[in-house]
């Protein structure tokens, strides 16, 4: 059951941060969204789940800033 529910919440999760990603694209002119950008965004995504994981909050979900902070982050690395 808790596996379950684990998973449930996992979809959610990811779901969610899909929806803020696409609202992120729509609101920064600046970012070129592309599948490998994407996939070096979620990178990024994903390491600062693991951290927010690390502190104890299992239910991160990014936001627009989270993805901005990433956007910068990644700059180099964006096509």
């Amino acid at each position: 059951m808790r596996t379950a529910m684990n998973q449930r919440t996992q979809h959610q999760n990811d779901l969610a941060s899909f929806i803020a990603y696409l609202k992120f694209c729509r609101l920064h002119a600046t970012y070129h969204a592309c599948i490998a950008n994407q996939i070096r965004i979620f990178d990024w995504v994903d390491e600062r789940r693991i951290e927010m994981r690390a502190e104890g909050r299992p239910h991160w979900v990014p936001n627009d800033r989270d993805f901005e902070h990433a956007m910068w982050d990644c700059w180099d690395d964006l096509v």
